[in-house]
């Protein structure tokens, strides 16, 4: 089985240091003071919205912002989604060696690559695969996978009927729910990564 997990959120709390950094440099009170563009941040937070709550004069503004100058603090530094992430994946990977993973790096652009790669080393990621793409690219990525773990809406709803999606809950995804759903990896069931159809082969045999 071909099973994919996303970084930011899953493993990575992204959102967080974002907001951190944010803040710190958009809504310092000399900031405020100098700038005449009102900064500001509108909630709830949602992890697949991010432009529609952290207010930018433009979207270069947010692309030099998150990718450039901050992107070593937000995505080499972010701390893990739960205490014990990666230590857990590590395990869930090792105990389940019949299933490919793939961690999924998406919309990654600029220096946040190198960041994230750092991110995992340091944190002791001990798995093989690690893909940056695109969210246009979610179709064909479900075209080679079998099972995704995500806390992304967008990737969920895009599930095809013979596949299977686990939501990874988290504070910025509580809009939405999910058939199955887990907050940390050892909630995985193993029943969850069998094969969707060789069971239901089994089942006409029988």
């Amino acid at each position: 089985m071909e099973i994919y997990i996303n970084i930011d959120g899953v493993i990575r709390n992204t959102i967080q240091k974002f907001d951190h950094h944010y803040k710190d440099f958009f809504l310092s009170s000399e900031t405020e003071n100098e700038e005449s563009f009102e900064y500001g941040i509108e909630y709830p937070i949602h992890n697949d919205s991010i432009l529609d709550s952290y207010k930018f004069q433009s979207n270069d503004e947010y692309l030099n912002f998150a990718f450039v100058d901050y992107s070593m603090e937000i995505f080499g530094h972010a701390g893990l989604s739960y205490m014990n992430a990666i230590t857990e994946l590590n395990n869930f990977i090792y105990e389940n060696k019949e299933h490919n993973v793939t961690l999924i790096g998406l919309d990654h652009l600029g220096k946040s690559k190198p960041a994230t790669l750092f991110f995992l080393s340091k944190n002791a990621y001990l798995g093989n695969i690690i893909k940056f793409t695109s969210g246009d690219e979610i179709p064909n990525l479900w075209e080679k996978c079998d099972l995704w773990i995500t806390d992304n809406e967008k990737i969920i709803d895009m599930c095809p009927s013979n596949k299977k999606i686990i939501k990874f809950n988290t504070d910025y995804n509580k809009h939405f729910t999910n058939q199955y759903e887990i907050d940390k990896f050892s909630q995985i069931n193993k029943l969850w990564l069998e094969d969707t159809e060789k069971n239901t082969t089994l089942i006409l045999t029988q």
